[in-house]
């Protein structure tokens, strides 16, 4: 019975297809397509031209947990027995210079908080990608500084620069650091922590 009424409207669209409701069923007209592929085309814009604001965001991100996990390890180093006699208890630091697109890790010899030429360099050395700068080091929200050293010394976790928080922005270079997505800020605290804003 439903085979026999199918094969009925069948027939009828087949009578009727002047009629312009059924040329409106059979498919997209000419305009119904042009106004699909603008809006596609609109739709695809947006997304292609917020895709490099993406991906520069995502780089920072990853830039900034790049040093961050840099100064968790020479923080490790600091506390663990590494070396051989007695060079294990010699303090490790890390070392940042503003405006720069690399940063030091060093053994602090002399055992002075900083690092100078006295210094041994240590280990494989922070570089940043070439998109990126250190662009502002700052310490307890004081003026910006030109450069950074911060040591940690055993047994402690304690980091040792002169202050209670070492701020170290990462920067999208080529950018002024103040809109969205443009910079991230490492925090290392007195006590050790380490942490990305």
């Amino acid at each position: 019975m439903w085979w026999h009424l199918l094969l009925m409207f069948r027939n009828f669209l087949n009578k009727n297809k002047s009629n312009k409701s059924v040329f409106f069923l059979s498919g997209f007209g000419l305009i119904e397509m042009m106004v699909s592929i603008g809006i596609l085309v609109l739709v695809m814009t947006v997304i292609l031209a917020r895709q490099d604001a993406f991906n520069s965001a995502v780089l920072l991100r990853g830039q900034a947990y790049e040093v961050a996990l840099q100064a968790r390890e020479i923080q490790l180093y600091a506390v663990s027995v590494i070396g051989s006699g007695s060079s294990f208890r010699v303090p490790y630091g890390i070392h940042f210079i503003n405006n720069s697109g690399s940063y030091t890790i060093f053994r602090d010899i002399n055992n002075n908080g900083v690092y100078d030429g006295s210094d041994t360099i240590f280990g494989k050395q922070g570089i940043l990608d070439p998109r990126f700068v250190i662009d502002r080091l700052q310490v307890d929200g004081g003026a910006s500084l030109s450069e950074l050293s911060i040591v940690f010394e055993r047994p402690n976790f304690d980091a040792l620069f002169g202050g209670d928080v070492a701020e170290i922005d990462v920067r999208l270079r080529g950018t002024t650091g103040t809109g969205v997505g443009e910079v991230r800020t490492v925090e290392i605290t007195r006590t050790g922590q380490i942490s990305v804003q």
